[in-house]
Formats: structure tokens, C-alpha cells, sequence
């Protein structure tokens, strides 16, 4: 008799934990799932309109336009860009293509005489770099139904007037000035350059 009370014992407590594991198990799982939840910001976004006379481009006696459209975080003024390559797009009145300028983080554009003997006025470039002051320079002609870059160098452009005089003619060549940003001159500043522009 004695025998099987202690097994009825040991049977008990066996059992009695085995419903305490089970009882644990159940507890837990009737616990609320704490989800981690991050919460997205979403930056205020400012558009930037700007506006460019550039006289006519395409030969077509009327006047052309370019167009050219930046989103900047309102907090950061960081440029907001689809891709990872910082394109802005310039668009043009009167059905021109657009040019895209990769890498830049802001554009302006100005208006330059006929470089090419085609009748029309060719466009300069300043696109904005990371590189601080620095800006990539180019010469564009529209020819042929297409955009064709005639000139490209860099500048350290921070004042408004080194926007100015920034294409040259002697005896009928036009180059386009830039700076050299690893060579000074005597003063110390950026030495000059000048890169031949193609007709």
C-alpha cells in the first residue's frame, strides 16, 4: 500500500508541474505583443521656382525661356532628389528638350551671344557642386533638334561677378575662363584657365 501512495505522489507532483509549465505558457502568450513602432517624418518640402531669359536658342525669331524647378528641405536646405545623383532638370518654353545636369545642387543659367555662327544664341551653365564654391561651367548650343555642350571647365564663383565675363574672344576664338583648383597664381589666387570653345 505504501508503495502506491508514493507513486500517486510522485505522480501528482509530475503532474501538478507540468500544469504549472502549462499555466506559464499560457500567461505569456495571453501577454500583449509590445510592437516596436518607428515613426516616420516626413520633411517639410519648400519648391523653388526660378526663371531664365535666355533669348532665342533655337532660331525661331521668338524668344525662349528655361525653366528650372527645386525641391530643398524647408529645415536643412538640402536639395530633394528622385535619384541618388542629384539631377536637375532644365525645361524650356516653345517645345526645346530639357538638360539634365547630374550632381548639382542648384543651376544657373544665363543667356550668351551667337558662339557658332548658327544665328542663334548659345546658353552658359553655373551648376552648384558639394565642392563649396565651386561650380561646374558649361557652354550648350541647340542644334539640330538636340543640346550639343561646346565648353566645360570649373570656377570659384562667390560673388556675383564672377557669374560675369566668363567667355572670351580673340581674333575670332571664344574660350570660356575658369579656375584651376589645384594651382594658384602669384596673388594666390586660383590660377586662370581657358578651354577653347567648339563650334
Amino acid at each position: 500500500m505504501e508503495g502506491f501512495k508514493i507513486r500517486v505522489l510522485s505522480f501528482t507532483i509530475r503532474d501538478m508541474k507540468t500544469r504549472f509549465l502549462l499555466l506559464l505558457l499560457l500567461f505569456f502568450s495571453c501577454q500583449p505583443k509590445k510592437e516596436r513602432i518607428d515613426k516616420i517624418v516626413h520633411p517639410k518640402i519648400e519648391v523653388e521656382y526660378s526663371r531664365f531669359f535666355v533669348g532665342d536658342i533655337n532660331n525661331d525669331q521668338e524668344k525662349d525661356t528655361a525653366f528650372v524647378i527645386l525641391k530643398r528641405e524647408i529645415e536643412t536646405g538640402e536639395l530633394v532628389s528622385e535619384g541618388n545623383n542629384y539631377t536637375i532638370n532644365i525645361e524650356f518654353s516653345n517645345g526645346i528638350p530639357k538638360i539634365s545636369i547630374d550632381h548639382s545642387l542648384g543651376v544657373f543659367v544665363a543667356k550668351t551671344e551667337d558662339l557658332n555662327g548658327d544665328e542663334a544664341n548659345e546658353i552658359i551653365l553655373f551648376s552648384r557642386t558639394n565642392e563649396g564654391y565651386w561650380n561646374d561651367i558649361s557652354v550648350w548650343s541647340f542644334m539640330g533638334g538636340k543640346w550639343n555642350q561646346i565648353g566645360h571647365t570649373k570656377a570659384f564663383v562667390s560673388e556675383n561677378k564672377d557669374f560675369e565675363n566668363r567667355i572670351i574672344n580673340e581674333h575670332g576664338e571664344y574660350f570660356l575662363i575658369g579656375e584651376d583648383p589645384w594651382e594658384l597664381d602669384a596673388l594666390g589666387k586660383f590660377k586662370r584657365i581657358r578651354v577653347k570653345i567648339v563650334k
